[in-house]
């Protein structure tokens, strides 16, 4: 029988109905960050008086940490409150959310090394409700929505079963609540990350701006691209060329790795024929999987088929691969590149895991127009060191 989802939101609801007129029940808030204290800070006060207990050792960086901790004030002296509201800084204990987060590193974001944070920090809530003589405590948590207000109170109410203390249960995204914190502090000026907290969400995150980044890129390259007279990337390709078999980096390679373009990208066919006619032996892509490629060598285009991508590809079960460290230069595609040669590929991430530990010379080829001003990169982009455009080298 699947677990039927309560709406914690009307039981919160309910416990306040029945509030008594008249008496002010004390909240321990647990709260990771004014800004997702804002709405609820001014929904509860109406009902309680409210303690805040900021305790978020999961912070990353420390600098941040403190930050939020000035941001809680802010939030807490600019809120119009009927009842007092309080405040307890809890420990910055750092080492112990490393050490209940070891081994679970790499789980995303929403997983069980969240859970277990939440519960270390409620857990600790709890103990000083319990102390302190609170009615209820509770937590900021559920307002966002990348949190699950189920597991949130599932953990609020064992938690406090174990400690002695009551959880007040609560799913403040309810409500148009989210909606609400973004206004509020909009309204006062405040500081709103774009991660949850710890170390690992922020790579995520900054992850996640990267590949938003990346893909308004190419979608704008790709507009771009559609635009651009075609006898202007006709001309500039054959000058792209000649700079290329200009270079010394072609004129000593015996064995050399390219690409077959596909528009938009630099029509190479110019450049494998004149190899050819040169004595090189020429190697081109195979997507083995959705991971891995590998160079075929190939000494015709009529021994091509469209393959992956609708990349003209060779059959590799009649092909010889060319082993990485028999190439001498590769040359690599791009949708855009700027300058320093950070380069943005088409999405899939094959160039960049076959260029690693490679010892070949690495050659980048990109008409004037399709340069971008800068290409934003991450840990495992492959920055390219020579660029060829139509006016030559970079």
């Amino acid at each position: 029988m699947a677990n039927i989802k309560v709406n914690y939101q009307k039981e919160l609801e309910k416990i306040i109905d029945n509030i008594d007129e008249g008496k002010v029940e004390k909240l321990l808030l647990h709260s990771c960050c004014g800004p997702c204290s804002s709405y609820v800070l001014e929904y509860l006060s109406e009902y309680f008086e409210i303690t805040v207990f900021y305790y978020n050792p999961n912070i990353y960086p420390s600098d941040e940490y403190f930050y939020r901790v000035e941001e809680q004030k802010k939030i807490i002296e600019l809120t119009n409150a009927k009842n007092p509201i309080h405040m307890i800084t809890g420990k910055y204990e750092v080492e112990k959310f490393y050490k209940m987060a070891e081994g679970l590193e790499d789980v995303p974001e929403g997983g069980i090394r969240c859970h277990k944070c939440y519960e270390m920090r409620l857990r600790e809530a709890a103990k000083i409700a319990k102390k302190g003589n609170f009615d209820y405590f509770t937590t900021t948590l559920s307002i966002s929505p990348h949190k699950n207000s189920q597991v949130l109170n599932k953990i609020g109410e064992k938690v406090g079963e174990e400690e002695g203390v009551k959880h007040l249960p609560s799913d403040f995204k309810k409500n148009n609540g989210y909606k609400r914190s973004c206004e509020i502090t909009k309204e006062f000026g405040m500081y709103r990350q774009d991660y949850c907290g710890c170390e690992f969400s922020k790579k995520e995150s900054e992850e996640r701006n990267l590949k938003k980044k990346k893909d308004e890129l190419r979608k704008k390259m790709k507009e771009l691209s559609n635009s651009l007279d075609k006898s202007y990337m006709e001309e500039a390709d054959k000058k792209i060329i000649e700079n290329l078999i200009s270079r010394e980096e072609y004129k000593k390679a015996k064995n050399i790795f390219t690409y077959i373009g596909k528009f938009p990208e630099i029509d190479t066919s110019i450049f494998i024929k004149k190899a050819w006619e040169d004595g090189k032996n020429i190697a081109i892509p195979y997507c083995e999987d959705d991971k891995n490629m590998v160079a075929t060598i190939i000494k015709s285009f009529d021994d091509l088929k469209e393959g992956t991508f609708g990349i003209l590809e060779a059959d590799p079960k009649k092909s010889i691969i060319m082993k990485k460290e028999e190439i001498d230069l590769v040359i690599v595609p791009c949708a855009t590149s700027d300058r320093k040669g950070n380069r943005l590929g088409f999405g899939r991430g094959y160039y960049d895991r076959f260029l690693e530990n490679i010892e070949a010379d690495e050659i980048l080829l990109i008409r004037e127009k399709q340069i971008s001003e800068e290409v934003a990169m991450g840990e495992h982009d492959k920055r390219i060191n020579i660029v060829i455009t139509e006016k030559g080298s970079l």
